[in-house]
């Protein structure tokens, strides 16, 4: 807009002077050849040589034409079929993202010669295809796609990609995936579909190794990496229990547990993955290892469901683990599950009367405790019977009030 209007204030400047200057003096021409003259005004031999030189123009146009139909005729013709065909890509593409699968990928194909940039109609009528189960149909967009564009290798496999992916093709998807991977090693989409594919497959190896990756260019948010590292950990976990059912050696066995545990340092996070790992350590028989966790992980974090594997410890040092736990005390004084670990190491070295007095400390936290059957036990052995009763009376009492009102006989 801007420029049309400085052409118009050029023009009316232009007419003005030009104006101005015919008033002031319109000039004289004289042309004389073989006995014939022409008299005219300088202004008027003007405007007729200007005149003269737009017909000329155009009939140097209408003889082009006339002298090569063929060739100008193919020209505007394509003109025509291209900016339909581009016409037709929008539409596609419209259709596409509406879903209509069938309709976008004819339109989308059968304008893919007639654009510039074929690239885009090939790619997007393969996901069409896809999107219509016409799995062939896709490899040979895709095919048709590399063809027209050879050097957009990396678009064409991420289209792919995504497309095995949809199909389940997931050993295709993890070869396509891992090409990719070499031309782009820190594309971040390329990784979060490596994890899919590698999650899919249960290559949980394959996918220990690519954790360092993921954290450091950080694809994955806490939560996010905690659950991966989470089915990881528990799938592999399983596998080492099985090896363990075979009889391979606990050692060996312990050392690849923690070896896994120190490269998913984001399970430290989860109470239930630092309970667990304690339990597998005990459960290979590696109490100092499974000790000395669980105290260095306490006093970073605190867990009341870790603590309670701490009485799971065999040791013959039962006084260390019982100070360590009466230490915990003064800094998580209402942990009933600490109280009851307390009672059970207390009674481990035969300290009656302290161990009953954890236990009371246990069930006045929490009335459905371990510790209520701990010192029912304790005091009938004691030969407190009557106690031992109330105290199981008591508990039923608590657990009456929990019960459904339902008819009785």
């Amino acid at each position: 807009m801007r420029k049309l209007l400085f052409l118009l204030v050029i023009m009316m400047a232009v007419g003005g002077v030009l104006g101005l200057l015919m008033r002031q003096d319109s000039g004289y021409v004289l042309l004389a050849y073989n006995g014939v003259t022409i008299e005219t005004s300088l202004w008027v031999l003007a405007t007729a040589m200007v005149v003269a030189l737009f017909v000329l123009s155009w009939i140097k146009r209408i003889l082009f034409i006339a002298l090569s139909p063929s060739n100008s005729l193919a020209k505007v013709t394509g003109n025509l079929a291209q900016k339909r065909a581009s016409r037709n890509t929008i539409r596609g593409m419209l259709e596409l993202v509406g879903g209509n699968w069938n309709k976008a990928e004819k339109l989308l194909t059968n304008s893919a010669e007639k654009v510039p940039y074929p690239l885009i109609n090939y790619i997007s009528a393969a996901y069409a295809a896809s999107e219509q189960d016409e799995h062939e149909r896709s490899k040979a967009l895709l095919r048709s796609a590399h063809k027209s564009t050879p050097e957009a290798e990396f678009a064409i496999g991420f289209a792919q990609s995504q497309i095995q992916i949809k199909q389940q093709h997931y050993e295709g998807a993890l070869a396509s995936l891992l090409r990719l991977q070499k031309l782009k090693p820190k594309h971040k989409q390329v990784l979060k579909m490596l994890v899919t594919v590698y999650t899919q497959l249960k290559d949980w190896d394959a996918l220990l190794t690519l954790t360092p990756t993921l954290k450091k260019d950080g694809i994955f948010d806490d939560d996010n990496m905690l659950e991966l590292e989470r089915n990881a950990f528990l799938a592999l976990l399983d596998k080492i229990k099985f090896r363990n059912k075979l009889g391979q050696n606990k050692k060996e066995l312990v050392a690849e547990v923690e070896s896994l545990w120190n490269k998913l340092d984001t399970l430290s996070q989860d109470d239930r993955m630092r309970q667990l790992y304690a339990q597998t350590l005990i459960h290979f028989g590696d109490d100092a290892k499974a000790e000395s966790f669980i105290r260095h992980s306490l006093n970073q974090k605190w867990s009341d469901i870790l603590v309670y594997e701490y009485g799971n410890i065999k040791q013959d040092n039962i006084k260390k683990l019982l100070t360590n736990s009466e230490n915990w005390l003064k800094k998580e004084p209402a942990s009933a599950n600490l109280y009851l670990i307390c009672g059970r190491l207390s009674q481990s070295m035969m300290l009656w009367g302290k161990a009953r007095d954890y236990y009371e400390q246990a069930l006045a936290l929490d009335t459905q405790n371990e510790a209520l059957a701990e010192l029912s036990r304790l005091l009938k052995a004691m030969g407190d019977t009557k106690a031992s009763q109330e105290l199981m009376m008591i508990h039923l009492n608590h657990a009456s009030n929990q019960l459904k009102n339902l008819p009785l006989p």
